[in-house]
């Protein structure tokens, strides 16, 4: 049969991509067609089609090809689609344009797929044949994803010539060639009608056609002419349409009315439910006569039977208003699709339905009524599911994650932040398996060892450890090409600890631990008392560190940094090593040993980290010889702590005994000295000698930055001191004289003035100010380099000694709040730095330290919150409203004397009452000489004149 291309179809060919090469087959595999049901159906893999550009093109008898637009495809019955797993799906109805009818009983097709290769277009054609198997009944309705077609057979035999040919002359029309015979009424749903032309309708997007024994009238769905009806409490897309053809002395009329459900399909977690009307009124002209010839379910376009259907756990239901098709999630026929939404894993199900429907109306009409209806539904999350089997007995790990379907793809871990992938993961010992469930899913099982580093060990409590598998599992959709993960953690508890065991070796000027190494204390960090023994502290005290195999030796010298002294005496010294294997995570400790080597005493000096300074001295070192027992400090009332005829033993504060002290460089030097002053001559025995005064100088030295920082929990029970408990039993309480390696740390300087204008140095302090004045501090933040680093205040206090326990404590900020007490008040001040006030309002104390901590914040990421926030419903409770860099610990350069106007230092009170003192008897004891030497003269004179 010939047709006559309307203009419009002229003008897409001249729309082809221009270089077109000659054709090709498909390779084998790549497509298929078939004949299902009155339609063509074709497939082709999405695999070789990928993301090439390509387009369809419908051979035409009388012209070149076609190329089908969205348009034209829905107008002339064909359908572009995919199939469920994504592939390209063209379905073309038997009574499409450009193909080939023979009688209404044979139909051939001859189409060609065009697919981008390079700079041109690579054709495949695709040709197929199909006959009917079933005859046609007298109406039958296709209801396609795009379109809506109806075709109806004509019942006049002895018009058959003339109006066919009749027919194909206006369709497809020619311009030009435009014949009145054929018109197209419509029946608006306000009852008008409206009438037109065979060409102004193609104009419109309808197909019409007429073959050798149909008339077929096809429609795009939502036209201006379609209306939605409602069937009970179901919806339809309806073209209440007729078609006439007229010429003098014949009227013909073809009821050409179609009618498709339009209702979405109900899905919930488990079914979908598809509900259509039972009987389509529309089509249905005389309802008294109306009887149902049965329902037919299918899949792809093939017709399932009841066994099948059962099988599947489909149903296929009616009663006197509805039919029902349910079908279950997951069920055959379908396709489970894994996808990912926010690095959520689900799926979605896709399958195509058919649903035909035989009835009967009056007694000429038999309608066939066909739906192909694709349904996907919505995203559903599904967690995986994670299995922990390890057997501990077997030292490894052995889990699994599933369970996912086929379309997913295992493609690499991430374990304690290392990425492993699969080939890694053979290398490093793993084993990886994909194991396969039975509904079609599956599940990936990995198995690491106890032994690699991978795999964190803690220590539990005595031969008991626990193996951690933090493991993170990257998948990715095979087809869609989207990664996702996974994260889990394991944990496995085994009593297989080997501890270490310790010896001690005494020599003469030095300790040494003999450590034989466990199983796990290669996970704990070595501390001598506090101290972690890093490379920095054993350079610098000296410390000899030796391995030997699993054995490892640390000496330490006597008097070096980290040593306890329990008995420091003329008698000897005895010193203790305390060390102890720490975790690194929590510094509990896991492993202690302790053990005390004597040491005789002789020449020493002894800085201790409390401010304590211990020394001896020796009368054989002078000549002559002097008598230990009366040496003194600079304060003579501060005498030896032991003493005999050859030696002493002092032992004094560096605040006390008239101690001195000053900053020379980075340090705090405080300074001291034994004195031995030798008695006065006797008058019976007058002696002439060259013989000084004995002096010796003691001098310790101290790091200014170096902090004690008190670790402990918070205490509500302290009233006007820190709120930390220092109680050195507590395991919760430790001094810790060395300040982290991350924190940083800077002066907290003080302002001469309220305007910040001039500012104390180091050498200025001890400072002097008086009760009543205020003193004004700001953050000396010169050392942080970042613009957007501020410093926040969070812990400020007083105190009148360097030393951080033993000693009263007010508090002047907590948890960044300002304090008030009974005799000071603190406030902010602010502005670009930190900075704030103390104002002393009676008597607190003589001598005054300030010591700060802080944290270091981001202005950037919270430009509001990156200052001091106060927090005071929960004391002791930080509050961090903004990101924290590090913490920052801050400390003054020096003493701050508070007095009254009439007191000097404190430390220069002993020295000027000892010297007042000394004035005193050297007067006394000039006036008894004078009065001597008085009386002598005159008892001569009165000798002389007898």
């Amino acid at each position: 049969m010939a047709f006559t291309l309307p203009l419009r179809f002229v003008w897409l060919c001249f729309l082809l991509p221009p270089c077109i090469v000659l054709s090709a087959n498909f390779p084998s595999g790549v497509s298929k067609a078939e004949c299902l049901n009155r339609v063509f159906w074709i497939w082709v893999d999405k695999d070789f089609i990928g993301s090439r550009e390509w387009h369809l093109e419908a051979f035409n008898e009388t012209g070149p090809p076609v190329l089908l637009d969205d348009e034209l495809a829905s107008q002339c019955g064909y359908s572009i689609t995919n199939d469920i797993y994504g592939n390209l799906e063209i379905r073309i109805s038997f009574l499409a344009c450009w193909v080939l009818n023979v009688n209404d009983l044979q139909f051939d097709l001859k189409v060609q797929v065009l697919v981008r290769q390079g700079g041109g277009f690579i054709p495949y054609p695709v040709s197929l044949s199909c006959r009917i198997t079933d005859p046609w009944n007298v109406r039958e309705v296709l209801c396609e994803e795009n379109f809506m077609e109806v075709s109806v057979r004509r019942i006049v035999p002895w018009i058959v010539d003339w109006m066919t040919e009749d027919l194909q002359a206006v369709w497809p029309v020619t311009e030009g060639g435009i014949t009145q015979r054929w018109q197209v009424e419509f029946q608006m749903s306000d009852l008008r009608i409206i009438t037109m032309s065979a060409i102004e309708a193609q104009r419109m997007g309808y197909g019409l056609n007429a073959t050798a024994t149909r008339v077929v009238f096809r429609a795009p769905y939502n036209t201006s002419e379609s209306q939605i009806l409602k069937v009970g409490s179901y919806r339809l897309e309806v073209i209440l349409a007729k078609m006439y053809y007229s010429q003098p002395l014949i009227r013909l009329i073809v009821d050409t009315t179609t009618a498709c459900p339009s209702d979405a399909p109900i899905i919930t977690k488990t079914s979908i439910f598809w509900l259509t009307p039972a009987i389509l009124n529309p089509l249905v002209l005389d309802l008294s006569a109306y009887k149902d010839r049965g329902l037919s379910m299918g899949v792809d376009g093939r017709l399932l039977d009841s066994s099948v259907i059962a099988a599947n756990g489909y149903t296929l239901g009616r009663n006197t208003t509805t039919v029902n098709v349910t079908v279950p999630i997951g069920a055959p026929g379908g396709y489970t699709e894994s996808d990912v939404v926010n690095n959520t894993y689900g799926t979605t199900y896709h399958i195509h339905l058919m649903l035909v429907h035989h009835w009967r109306g009056t007694t000429a009409d038999t309608t066939r009524h066909s739906v192909i209806k694709p349904i996907n539904t919505p995203f559903k999350p599904l967690l995986p599911i994670f299995i922990n089997r390890t057997v501990p007995e077997n030292h490894y790990f052995n889990v699994s994650l599933g369970n996912f379907f086929p379309d997913v793809g295992l493609k690499a871990f991430i374990i304690r932040r290392v990425m492993v992938t699969l080939d890694e993961a053979n290398r490093r010992g793993f084993r990886v398996q994909t194991v396969d469930n039975g509904n079609g899913t599956r599940a990936y099982v990995l198995q690491v060892p106890f032994s690699d580093p991978l795999v964190e060990q803690m220590y539990l409590d005595g031969n008991k450890r626990m193996y951690i598998l933090y493991v993170t599992y990257i998948l990715t959709l095979l087809n869609k090409k989207k990664d996702f993960t996974y994260t889990d953690v394991v944990e496995c508890v085994l009593q297989d600890v080997v501890p270490p065991t310790y010896d001690k070796i005494c020599e003469k000027d030095r300790l040494i631990l003999n450590m034989t190494r466990g199983n796990i204390d290669m996970y704990w960090i070595p501390h001598i008392r506090n101290l972690p023994l890093t490379a920095a502290l054993a350079t610098s005290q000296n410390y000899k560190i030796t391995q030997r195999g699993p054995m490892l030796l640390i000496e330490i010298p006597l008097f070096s940094v980290g040593l306890a002294y329990e008995d420091i005496s003329l008698r000897g010294i005895r010193a203790r090593v305390d060390f102890s294997l720490k975790d690194n995570k929590t510094l509990q400790v896991r492993s202690s040993y302790s053990f005390v080597c004597n040491f005789p005493t002789d020449q020493l000096l002894l800085c201790l980290p409390n401010g304590t300074m211990k020394a001896t001295v020796f009368s054989l070192d002078t000549k002559p010889r002097f008598d230990p027992r009366e040496t003194h400090l600079k304060d003579p009332t501060c005498k030896p702590q032991e003493a005999d005829n050859d030696r002493a033993l002092f032992s004094f504060s560096v605040f006390s005994c008239g101690t001195t002290r000053q900053f020379v460089g980075d340090y705090l030097v405080y300074e001291n000295e034994v004195t031995f002053d030798r008695k006065g001559l006797p008058p019976i025995k007058p002696i002439i000698s060259r013989n000084s005064t004995y002096r010796l100088t003691l001098r310790c030295r101290y790091p200014l930055m170096d902090t004690q920082r008190v670790m402990g929990k918070y205490n509500n029970s302290v009233i006007g001191r820190r709120g930390f408990s220092t109680d050195p039993i507590s395991e919760q309480a430790k001094v810790i004289r060395k300040r982290d390696e991350n924190t940083q740390a800077s002066n907290l300087n003080v302002a001469k003035d309220k305007a910040f204008s001039s500012f104390y140095h180091p050498g200025d302090f001890p400072i002097l100010i008086q009760r009543e004045e205020t003193l004004y501090f700001e953050v000396d933040d010169r050392r942080i380099t970042s613009p957007a680093h501020k410093v926040r205040l969070q812990e400020c206090w007083a105190t009148p000694s360097q030393r951080t326990d033993g000693f009263p404590q007010w508090d002047l900020i907590v948890d960044g709040c300002a304090q008030k007490g009974n005799n000071y008040s603190v406030d902010f001040i602010q502005g670009s730095h930190s900075r704030f006030q103390l104002k002393i309002e009676g008597d607190l104390s003589e001598q005054l330290y300030i010591y700060c901590q802080g944290l270091i914040c981001d202005s950037l990421l919270e430009a509001e919150q990156c200052r001091s926030v106060c927090n005071e419903a929960k004391p002791g409770v930080w509050r961090r409203t903004a990101p924290v860099v590090e913490p920052y610990e801050l400390l003054s350069a020096g003493p701050i004397q508070i007095g009254t106007g009439e007191a000097e230092v404190q430390f220069r009170h002993v020295e000027e009452k000892s010297w007042n003192m000394w004035m005193w008897l050297l007067s006394v004891g000039l006036a008894f000489i004078s009065a001597f030497t008085v009386g002598s003269v005159i008892l001569a004179v009165r000798l002389f004149v007898c």
